[in-house]
């Protein structure tokens, strides 16, 4: 119990943020939208105050599964606004709607997530279904989330006779750390759609929540010799959260007083578990050619959705010392074969490239261990040499790994991490692919578990600055108002990037006034750039990231404005002060515009 005492001991003071357990909520409740698997968690406060790490999940059965996530399908109807299933019951619906020929006017979304990541993302944004018809991302995600909300809720009334009002619980919704703004803000608004109220909502970082959890977690519940729960203060440590999509890593210090802290910019890349179904897909493929194989997926759904579930637990569980990964293959695939290339599945086995490494008998495909190891590799090793590459360049000194996430659960990473980090102790907790989603729970009722972090970017505002010969080019100067001369669209920094971030503190403090003496509102424009020293928002690698929105009262050019901006939460948070009321503005950077 002292590790409990000492990670939830007193957390630094700081200044409130809005943020986080309020004190009259009775649970916490998380959300975790995954790439291929999402679910829901939650704890009591009262449960949380005497077991911490006694979360509540929820078993989602499907036809043959019985998991503690459901797959990330969404199920929308003809109309393209109306939701119809999540999960299981989404992939089940949609095959019976296939079998039927029913399914071209619905709306099939499975694995959708990455469809976010690497773009530009507004309110917009357009994602595409299955079979590549387009719908707002707002609209499937808004679903999902409010599908796991009331699916959640629900539950707890099931359990306990409880009926919550909205103010009875904080939520709090998991997103990648290497995520941008846009798509952070993207699924804030989301998450409000879809009926959670504003106050009552956090986002946590995606291995920022592992960590929390992690540090609870005794020996014994952390899958070996090691665990965080003993480290002291100034122990270094990777976070390495492997899910279906994204990869994010993490790397942080435990603190004198048993809380933790960055030390680095989140990092990572597109090189999750689903790259190795991809890969899998394109064996399969080799083999029967890209007709059959579009022909079977998109119309034999029921066992194309049972051969994708065989792989996932076959993903899981092949390890170096297997000799062969054995396949049940439905009769729909290979009368499919046949009926597309007029050729048998054995007679297209021994024509391929892997004839004599993959044998049909039966209805089972017996495929040789090294050619399933092949489709593992590219995927480990980007992230063993994403790994190696921030050890070497930064933390020598580090003390362990900590691998987490649904692919954190595959043997063959878990052995490549093991085997190239020898000289880190290397901690897999037990159900390592519900750590995060645990974490987020931890993570609402005590945020500040989380000291600080690391910005990836300049942030600043392009505002206007008296004019300087020696600094602005001429053809930029302007007279205002005021028959002053001045200089346009400088930047005007408020963080840089590598900057140190404590959390719930404000990292700017600037005063500002509005252009015109008839102005009812100040914008600020809110530039980011990897740049640490930009001088104009018009420079090459500044992007314009969003836009902050400030009602005035009065009229005249003398109504200064102190704004603080708050960059060291998981979203950028505003508090702008006007001089003459003394109203004070608590604001949120739109980042969809």
């Amino acid at each position: 119990m002292n590790a409990l005492k000492k990670v939830f001991g007193k957390g630094p003071q700081k200044k409130p943020s809005g943020d986080g357990a309020k004190n009259d909520i009775l649970l916490v409740a998380a959300i975790d939208f995954g790439t291929t698997f999402s679910g829901w968690s939650f704890s009591f406060r009262d449960v949380f105050k005497s077991e911490p790490t006694r979360v509540s999940t929820k078993y989602w059965h499907g036809n043959q599964h019985i998991s503690l996530k459901a797959p990330s399908s969404v199920l929308i109807k003809p109309d393209g606004q109306t939701f119809s299933a999540f999960g299981y019951q989404a992939d089940t619906k949609y095959n019976e709607l296939v079998e039927k020929n029913e399914h071209n006017e619905w709306y099939y979304f499975t694995r959708f997530k990455m469809q976010l990541y690497k773009q530009k993302v507004k309110r917009t944004t357009e994602i595409k279904d299955a079979g590549g018809k387009p719908l707002p991302a707002m609209t499937v995600v808004t679903s999902l989330i409010k599908f796991l909300k009331d699916d959640l809720l629900k539950d707890i009334q099931t359990q306990t006779s409880m009926i919550m009002s909205p103010k009875d619980v904080n939520w709090v919704l998991t997103v990648p750390a290497i995520w941008d703004d846009d798509a952070k803000h993207f699924m804030r608004v989301a998450a409000e759609q879809a009926g959670i109220l504003a106050e009552y909502l956090t986002l946590a970082l995606e291995p920022e929540a592992a960590s929390i959890f992690c540090r609870l977690l005794p020996v014994e519940q952390s899958g070996g010799e090691y665990s965080l729960s003993t480290f002291t203060g100034g122990t270094k440590f990777l976070v390495v959260d492997a899910g279906g999509g994204t990869v994010d890593i993490a790397v942080q210090q435990v603190t004198e007083t048993g809380l933790i802290k960055n030390i680095h910019v989140a990092s990572g890349g597109d090189w999750g578990g689903s790259k190795v179904d991809e890969e899998f897909f394109k064996f399969i493929t080799n083999i029967i050619g890209d007709k059959a194989f579009e022909v079977f997926k998109n119309t034999c759904r029921e066992d194309f959705t049972f051969l994708t579930g065989d792989f996932e637990i076959k993903k899981r569980t092949v390890t170096l010392s297997t000799d062969t990964v054995v396949f049940r293959l439905s009769s729909s695939l290979s009368s499919t074969v046949l009926e597309c290339t007029g050729k048998t599945l054995q007679t297209l086995i021994e024509e391929s490239i892997y004839a004599g490494k993959v044998k049909l008998i039966a209805d089972k495909l017996k495929v040789d261990t090294d050619i399933m190891k092949d489709l593992f590799v590219p995927q480990i090793r980007a992230i063993t040499d994403h790994i190696a590459k921030l050890i070497e360049q930064k933390f020598n000194g580090l003390d362990a790994i900590v691998l987490v996430g649904g692919f954190s659960t595959c043997r063959l990473l878990q052995n490549a991490v093991i085997e190239k980090f020898r000289h880190c102790r290397v901690i897999i907790p037990n159900e390592s692919d519900l750590v995060v989603l645990k974490g987020a729970v931890l993570f609402g009722h005590r945020p500040d578990q989380i000291t600080q972090r690391i910005s990836k970017y300049t942030y600043g505002v392009s505002t206007n600055l008296p004019f300087d010969d020696k600094i602005h080019p001429r053809h930029l100067k302007k007279i205002d108002e005021q028959g002053k001369a001045i200089c346009p669209t400088c930047f005007c920094k408020h963080i840089v990037s590598g900057q140190t971030l404590v959390a719930g503190e404000p990292q700017s403090s600037k005063w500002y006034s509005p252009i015109s003496s008839a102005s009812r509102t100040i914008t600020f424009p809110i530039y980011r750039t990897l740049s640490t020293n930009p001088v104009f928002v018009t420079e090459e690698g500044c992007q314009l990231a969003g836009k902050l929105r400030l009602p005035l009262a009065g009229s005249g050019l003398d109504r200064n404005v102190k704004v603080e901006m708050i960059y060291g939460e998981t979203e950028i948070k505003v508090e702008a002060k006007e001089i003459a009321t003394g109203k004070v503005h608590h604001l949120r950077v739109d980042f969809l515009n």
